[in-house]
């Protein structure tokens, strides 16, 4: 890298390679989705969450989830919490959420820690939001009550990896 950042080359297909220290600072991960905006003339490049995208669907499933049963849920993508029924001030991710769906099979957690800020207790159902193969968010419930809500926390997921896939 030199003061102006990195110089890469393009191919003869128009591509360039985004620095692994770049990729892991910006958390991009092999098949994740950029979008390539051209301003004045300059190129950016950004993620693309797909969940943030259908902000507006999720804020509805979740409202209506809440309402509805009166359990804690929180909708994130793989960076940020994209919803939740309480309020929190940090909502960004931890690494250590992915490391726990990456590492662990079983989906019947006691305690999680989101962030610096935010540790959950009690009975928490985690559930994925997959689009194309593709992890691209996930849906916690929680709950202090000895209840199993793993199918509701699926349902969810399913629900907007569904509605996603169908724009």
């Amino acid at each position: 890298m030199n003061e102006n950042g990195y110089i890469r080359k393009i191919d003869e297909l128009g591509r360039i390679v985004i620095p692994k220290e770049l990729r892991q600072r910006l958390k991009i991960q092999e098949g994740e989705n950029l979008i390539i905006n051209c301003i004045d003339k300059n190129i950016k490049v950004s993620k693309f969450s797909y969940v943030v995208n259908n902000i507006n669907f999720i804020k509805k499933i979740g409202d209506a989830f809440s309402l509805a049963f009166n359990y804690n849920i929180i909708i994130t993508d793989l960076d940020n919490i994209i919803y939740s029924n309480k309020e929190f001030k940090n909502l960004k991710l931890n690494n250590s959420l992915n490391e726990i769906l990456k590492t662990n099979d079983s989906i019947d957690y006691k305690k999680i820690k989101i962030n610096n800020e935010i540790t959950l207790n009690g009975n928490i159902f985690i559930a994925e939001i997959i689009v194309l193969s593709t992890m691209i968010g996930i849906v916690i419930i929680y709950t202090s009550e000895d209840i199993n809500l793993l199918a509701f926390s699926k349902f969810i997921a399913n629900a907007i990896s569904a509605h996603i896939e169908y724009i």
